[in-house]
């Protein structure tokens, strides 16, 4: 009786853990991404958030060189994208957007978050709001 313990508490072992597995291989469908990838156009930018499947956020940091907090953003990115991997991070010069007045110094770094190809949250100058 005693081994058969054991071995039920074994296969239960085994069966969560091939529960868990499945669970969360149906959790991680869709794209993986691992990496910030630079957009070098206003239309690249534009048909990346349009064209994104409806379930991936994406998260692109406006910048610029040589403004304040950019490249320290830019490595945060990284580090993040690497961890969540289902969501896209993107960096864009705010002169290559088009809209580079829309974007000046004062207003950089800026995070946009898409979901569905639709704006769910804007950060302006984030270096002022996070230090």
């Amino acid at each position: 009786l005693i081994n058969g313990e054991k071995e039920d508490a074994t296969c239960l072992r085994k069966y969560q853990k091939r529960c868990m597995l499945d669970m969360h291989q149906k959790l991680s469908f869709g794209p993986k991404y691992g990496y910030l990838s630079e957009l070098q156009s206003g239309e690249q930018f534009l048909e990346t958030v349009e064209k994104e499947r409806k379930t991936t956020t994406i998260v692109v940091h406006i910048y610029e060189d040589g403004i304040k907090g950019c490249d320290l953003l830019n490595s945060s990115l990284t580090c993040l994208a690497a961890e969540y991997c289902m969501v896209r991070f993107c960096k864009i010069k705010a002169s290559n957007t088009g809209a580079g007045d829309r974007f000046s110094s004062d207003v950089l770094p800026t995070l946009l978050v898409y979901r569905g190809g639709e704006l769910v949250s804007n950060f302006l100058s984030v270096t002022e709001q996070f230090n």
